[in-house]
């Protein structure tokens, strides 16, 4: 009987680079380069506590990222935020570039312009980004910036960590441009502390869904009021915070039925319900399926 499956991995960046500090804040590599291990590890559904961009230049893949699965296009780009879930099936002919980092790198502030890529690329509606790069100029100046990173990674020179900052952040700049809305920075003041508030109340999602699940506990935690969250949430999402959370919810628990054996009375209790038949009768009321549908029409 095949063991079963009751944990997602959590993976390290010291890890995924093969190094002994636990403060190690990025790294980039060729993926010929990260060598068998790399590509066995992967075939694994798992998760990072990092940020991971995958450049596929060349080979045939499909990549699983939460429940959806994309087979791969040459020169196409994955954006991944800490935490998804995601494994890939790789040819032996695959190479590009893997580039992962903390989130200290690209945004230090949650009200700079960074903030505004990193929400368009990382932490959108979907969790991530598939980019295909059709400009054979961008691609050009793409692969020089991450060869430079490798350079400055590689000769450890002074200043060699705000170098590979600054090429980092002029690469998500340039990859954002070919989502398909791009990302716009909005000048004002408001329009600034209303996205700084949405993006807060985004990262309280992450940390809190588990326990919160009402929209006037995450305002009470933002100090305003659940109609001006539902407002803020409306205009810079499209949906309301209510809806942010409960998608949150339901992304995590379609992770377990996928990618574990957990029953949907284990998931309901992991995902902080202490009514099992609560969670299910959720569950179907914004999916449409049970979560025993939604595992045998997942696996199919």
């Amino acid at each position: 009987m095949a063991e079963k499956k009751e944990q997602i991995g959590v993976v390290s960046l010291s890890e995924y680079a093969h190094v002994a500090d636990e403060q190690y804040e990025f790294s980039v590599s060729t993926l010929c380069n990260l060598g068998c291990a790399f590509f066995d590890h992967q075939s694994a559904p798992h998760r990072h506590n990092f940020y991971t961009i995958y450049w596929i230049k060349k080979g045939e893949l499909t990549h699983t990222i939460d429940t959806v699965t994309h087979v791969v296009k040459r020169n196409t780009l994955f954006f991944l935020a800490p935490g998804q879930v995601h494994q890939l099936k790789l040819s032996e002919k695959v190479d590009g570039y893997m580039i992962a980092f903390h989130d200290s790198l690209m945004c230090p502030s949650d009200q700079s312009d960074m903030a505004s890529v990193r929400k368009g690329l990382f932490v959108n509606d979907a969790f991530s980004s598939v980019i295909h790069l059709s400009d054979p100029d961008d691609e050009k100046e793409l692969e020089w910036m991450v060869q430079r990173m490798m350079r400055e990674i590689e000769g450890k020179a002074p200043g060699y960590a705000v170098a590979f900052q600054n090429l980092l952040q002029y690469f998500l700049i340039v990859a954002s441009r070919h989502t398909t809305t791009p990302v716009a920075v909005i000048p004002e003041y408001q329009a600034k502390h209303n996205s700084a508030l949405f993006m807060n109340f985004k990262t309280l999602i992450e940390e809190k869904y588990k326990e919160l699940k009402n929209v006037s506990e995450y305002a009470a935690l933002l100090h305003i009021k659940p109609v001006l969250l539902n407002e803020i949430s409306k205009s810079l999402s499209g949906i309301t915070a209510g809806e942010h959370i409960r998608n949150r919810v339901i992304l995590e628990a379609q992770r377990y039925l996928y990618n574990t054996d957990l029953t949907a009375k284990e998931i309901a209790y992991k995902l902080g319900f202490e009514d099992p038949h609560y969670f299910s009768r959720f569950f179907k009321k914004y999916t449409n399926q049970s979560p025993s549908e939604f595992k045998e029409l997942a696996r199919v």
